[in-house]
């Protein structure tokens, strides 16, 4: 049995493109014929975006990892 896939999509107040991204997602889960749970979630503060791994808005995790190769493993957003 396969395990559910999580997508979190992580931003900030000021970011205008968090909702594109969510249609690109399930378009794309539609395309790739693929079920995930999406999650959004607001990143209000520095110590919220440390302890989130979160490097800029949007972020994009799948299964906690971040989908943005060169972020993994990459500092929080100073």
């Amino acid at each position: 049995m396969h395990s559910a896939m999580k997508i979190e999509v992580l931003y900030t107040k000021k970011c205008r493109r968090w909702p594109e991204i969510i249609e690109k997602l399930k378009r794309a889960l539609r395309e790739l014929s693929l079920e995930a749970e999406i999650v959004t979630r607001e990143v209000r503060d520095r110590e919220e975006a440390k302890r989130l791994g979160f490097l800029g808005s949007p972020t994009v995790k799948v299964n906690g990892e971040d989908l943005e190769p060169g972020a993994r493993g990459a500092a929080h957003l100073a």
